[in-house]
């Protein structure tokens, strides 16, 4: 009887926190999680030497990116919709800016193609007049070789998104103790494709991927003490997130390209993830 009223109380102490604030009262201060921060990847410090090198700061080509698809059509029905990000050509501009490289873009031109047709209809103005050959216009000219074009073009699409690429793990139980490991992958990778747009060379066609990995660690009770059920499960999960890797692949796709096309000498190699695991291998097997 004493349990069944504590337990009574409980729920209804439950019930009265989840109830709404009183009318007029004021408001609930809003609740503010980890704070927003640069979004980085491994592959960040080898872009940022390619923007020091000579052969980045004394290059005059110019670098775009047109459109990078998804053509693996895989989607989540019940949850957010396809699993590759639809701006993931953003992901790459971003990857090119941290390497210093000149860009225009093409990625998106909407608003650039309105305002140059309302230019050509003398609707567009920037405040004030612009004297063009003497003359004041109330409106914005269109001057001839105004705009800047591209010398290399990156395009392509995100053709691999392998979900079991390998797992594995175990389970054990005993006396209604359990626990287990579990690891497994996915696998992403892109088709991308660099050209001359001044000719239409493909300089460059490269396959890149990335595996996403996660391991998965728990346990659990479930026992009988006299007439009283107690099953509590406890775990962990890490896993490395789709977007995440898809963006670092990128990003080393990224230095791959501009290293290659610029005619890099190399030196920044040593800052790529990869290379510097080696570098600490064998500094160790020297130890």
């Amino acid at each position: 009887m004493l349990k069944s009223a504590v337990s009574l109380f409980a729920l209804s102490a439950l019930i009265g926190c989840a109830g709404l604030p009183p009318e007029l009262s004021a408001p609930r201060p809003q609740y503010n999680g980890a704070i927003p921060t640069v979004v980085a990847t491994p592959a960040d410090a080898a872009l940022a030497c390619l923007a020091r090198s000579p052969s980045v700061r004394g290059s005059r080509r110019m670098f775009s990116v047109h459109n990078i698809s998804d053509l693996t059509q895989k989607i989540e029905v019940e949850a957010t919709g396809p699993f590759v990000p639809r701006d993931t050509a953003g992901m790459l501009v971003t990857a090119l800016a941290r390497a210093g490289v000149k860009q225009v873009n093409r990625v998106n031109t909407t608003v650039s193609e309105f305002e140059i047709a309302r230019a050509r209809e003398q609707l567009l103005g920037d405040g004030g007049t612009t004297v063009v050959e003497g003359e004041s216009l109330p409106y914005r000219p269109l001057e001839r070789g105004s705009l800047r074009g591209s010398d290399i073009v990156i395009d392509g699409a995100i053709t691999q998104l392998d979900f079991n690429t390998y797992s594995g793990g175990g389970e054990g139980g005993l006396f209604g103790l359990s626990g287990g490991r579990r690891n497994f992958a996915l696998t992403v990778a892109a088709d991308l494709r660099v050209t001359d747009t001044r000719t239409t060379e493909l300089l460059m066609a490269q396959a890149y991927s990335k595996q996403a990995v996660g391991v998965e660690v728990y346990g659990s009770v479930f026992r009988f003490f006299d007439d009283e059920l107690f099953d509590v499960q406890i775990g962990s999960k890490s896993q490395e997130g789709l977007h995440a890797g898809l963006r670092w692949m990128l990003a080393d796709a990224a230095y791959n390209i501009v290293s290659t096309t610029l005619n890099h000498d190399g030196s920044c190699d040593r800052f790529l993830p990869q290379n510097r695991q080696a570098l600490t291998q064998v500094a160790e097997a020297s130890l």
